[in-house]
C-alpha cells in the first residue's frame, strides 16, 4: 500500500540498516539528521511542557546523555529549549564519560557550551566510581526540582542486558520523585528488538524519524509513555507501507485545503446518526456536536421522539427526526425502520449506536435499518453487538469504534485478557471490516496492517470522547470521494490532535469531552 499520511513502523534492526542506506558514513548528512532531531525534539517538547506545567517557566532540565548519536539528539534539543525558557539550568549527566562520546555529540557538547554555558553543569560517571552514583546525581542537582528530564542515552542500538553504571543511573533517575516530567529520545533505554527488565520510566517518547516496533508492542505499552512521532523526512513523498504504520501530520493537511468557490452543502454529503434512548440522551447528541464541525455538509440525526424537539431546539444545524420509541426503556422500535425508509436514498454515509440501549427490540431496529443501504456506516457503542457486526459486510465499507472491553465482548473472549494487534487484524479480516481500537495508542486495523495514531492522551478517558469520535469519523466516511481508510484516519488524528490541544490549555482534570470541539 502506498501513502503520502502512514509512515512504517520498523524494528531496531531494521530502522538502523535504514538509517546506513540514507545517511551512511557521511558525517554531513548524520549532522544534519541530528540537527532536524534535535530541533523537533524541541518543537515537540515545548508543546508538552505546558501539559504538566501550565504556565509555570520550567526552571531546571537533567539531560541524560549518551556516547551516541541519541545523545547529540538530546544535547541539541537542550540548545533551543534553552534558548526558549531563559531562566532555565540544565544538568547534564554521561554515564559512559565525558571523553568517551562521538566526534559529533563533541561538536554538538561545544555548540551548547559556547551558548550556554554559565547555565550548565555535568557530571561525568564511570563504573566503579566512588562516590555512588545517587550521590553523584544528588551532588550534581543540589536539590534543585527537575522540570525535565530528558533520556538519550541508549536508544535504538540498546541490546540487553543493562550493564553498570546505566543501571545504576536508571534505578536512581526512576526512583527520583521531584522529577516532573520525563522523556526519552527515539525509545527509552532498555527498551529494543530485545527489552530489559528496566527501563528509563517515561511519559513520553520521541520517536525520532523513524517509529520503532518495539514502542507499539502490546508487552511494552506501560513501558513507553505517550508516543510522538517526529517525521525527519526520512520517507518523503509516498511511501509503500507493508507493515505497521504510523500516521504522520499529512493526515491532518485537508484541514488547509481551500474548498471549490462553486461548491454547495450536498458537495460533502449527507450524515445520518441514528442512536439515542430517552435514558442516555446525551451520547447522540455528543456525536451530532462533532459531526457537525466535520466537515460533511447535512446532517439528519433519528432519535427517539421524547428528546427530539429539545435536540433541534438545541442544536438547529442538524436536522432532527422522531422516532417511535419504547415505552419501557425508551430506546428506538422495529417500527422506526419505515419512517426512516423514505429518506435512506440522501444518506451519503451512517453512524449508528451511540446512546441506543442494547433491548432485543433496538437491536432488531440495527438490522433492519443496515438493511435499507449499502452506503458507508460506522459502528459504535451500543451497535456493537456479536449478532450484528457478524454480518457480511464485503458489500459496503464499515468502521468499528470499539474500546477494549468493547472487543473483547465482539471477538467473545475471556474478560480481562490484553489484545493484540494480531487479534484485532484477524477479527477485522475475517468479518471484512475497519476496526478503530480506542486506546493508548488508537489503532486502525484496515486491509493487513494496523496503523497507529499518535495524537491524544489522557485527557479523552472520559465519558463522551467516543461519542465524538464517531461523530468526526463519521462526517468523514459521508463525504463523497473520500477514501475511506483516509476518512477513518482523519477523524482518529483530529479528534486526538484537538484533545493534546485541549490538554495542554487546561490539563488532563478539569475538562469534558465536550471541549475538544473547541480545539478542532
Amino acid at each position: 500500500m502506498k501513502t503520502d499520511y502512514i509512515h512504517p513502523i520498523l524494528s531496531c534492526a531494521q530502522s538502523r540498516e535504514w538509517e546506513e542506506t540514507l545517511l551512511g558514513n557521511d558525517s554531513g548528512r548524520q549532522w544534519e539528521a541530528m540537527n532536524r532531531a534535535g530541533s523537533a525534539l524541541a518543537d515537540s517538547l515545548s508543546l508538552d511542557i505546558p501539559e504538566r506545567m501550565g504556565n509555570r517557566t520550567p526552571e531546571a532540565a537533567l539531560i541524560l546523555v549518551g556516547k551516541g548519536h541519541n545523545g547529540g539528539d538530546a544535547i541539541i534539543a537542550l540548545r533551543h529549549i534553552l534558548n526558549r525558557f531563559g531562566a532555565m539550568r540544565a544538568f547534564l549527566v554521561f554515564p559512559s564519560g565525558l571523553t568517551r562520546v562521538r566526534p559529533l555529540v563533541r561538536r554538538c557538547l561545544d555548540d551548547l557550551q559556547v551558548a550556554h554555558s554559565s547555565r550548565l553543569s555535568f557530571a561525568s560517571l564511570r563504573k566503579g566510581n566512588a562516590p555512588s552514583i545517587a550521590s553523584q546525581i544528588r551532588g550534581l542537582i543540589g536539590g534543585v526540582p527537575i522540570d525535565l528530564c530528558l533520556d538519550g542515552v541508549l536508544g535504538m542500538q540498546f541490546r540487553p542486558p543493562l550493564r553498570s553504571p546505566v543501571r545504576e543511573l536508571l534505578e536512581v533517575v526512576n526512583g527520583m520523585k521531584e522529577i516532573a516530567l520525563r522523556a526519552a529520545v527515539d525509545i527509552p533505554t532498555g527498551l529494543g528488538d530485545h527489552s530489559d527488565d528496566l527501563a528509563f520510566k517515561v511519559d513520553f517518547t520521541y520517536a525520532t524519524g523513524i517509529a520503532k516496533r518495539p514502542l507499539f508492542e502490546a508487552s511494552n505499552r506501560s513501558r513507553t509513555g505517550r508516543i510522538r512521532y517526529l517525521d525527519l523526512g526520512f520517507f518523503d513523498g509516498c511511501v509503500a507501507v507493508d507493515s505497521a504504520g504510523v500516521l504522520t501530520d499529512g493526515i491532518l493537511e485537508f484541514r488547509r485545503e481551500l474548498r471549490d468557490s462553486q461548491v454547495h452543502k450536498k458537495t460533502f454529503g449527507h450524515l445520518f446518526i441514528v442512536g439515542g434512548s430517552a435514558n442516555m440522551p446525551g451520547a447522540i447528541l455528543m456525536a451530532v456536536r462533532a459531526a457537525l464541525k466535520s466537515g460533511v455538509g447535512l446532517v439528519t440525526a433519528f432519535v427517539p421522539e421524547s428528546i427530539a424537539a429539545e435536540a433541534a431546539a438545541n442544536f438547529p444545524e442538524a436536522m432532527w427526526v422522531a422516532l417511535p420509541q419504547n415505552p419501557t426503556d425508551g430506546g428506538l422500535t422495529l417500527e422506526g425502520v419505515k419512517r426512516v425508509l423514505p429518506l435512506v436514498s440522501r444518506a451519503t454515509g451512517w453512524v449508528i449506536g451511540p446512546g441506543m440501549g442494547t433491548g432485543r427490540e433496538t437491536e432488531a431496529f440495527i438490522k433492519g435499518i443496515l438493511d435499507l443501504s449499502d452506503q458507508p456506516v460506522l459502528l459504535d457503542a451500543d451497535a456493537l453487538q456479536p449478532c450484528i457486526v457478524g454480518r457480511d459486510w464485503r458489500c459496503r465499507p464499515c468502521v468499528l469504534t470499539p474500546h477494549v472491553g468493547e472487543f473483547i465482548r465482539l471477538s467473545q473472549r475471556s474478560p480481562g485478557v490484553s489484545v493484540d494487534d494480531s487479534e484485532v487484524m484477524e477479527f477485522a479480516g475475517s468479518h471484512h471490516l475497519t476496526v478503530c481500537l480506542k486506546g493508548s495508542p488508537t489503532r486502525i486495523v484496515h486491509g493487513r496492517w494496523p496503523i497507529a495514531s499518535p495524537y491524544g492522551g489522557p485527557v479523552l478517558a472520559r465519558g463522551g470522547s467516543g461519542d465524538l469520535l464517531a461523530g468526526l469519523v463519521g462526517g468523514r466516511i459521508a463525504i463523497p470521494g473520500n477514501d475511506f481508510a483516509r476518512a477513518v484516519c482523519q477523524g482518529v488524528a483530529w479528534h486526538g490532535w484537538a484533545a493534546d490541544r485541549l490538554a495542554r490549555e487546561k490539563g488532563q482534570v478539569a475538562a469534558k469531552a465536550t471541549d475538544i470541539l473547541d480545539f478542532l
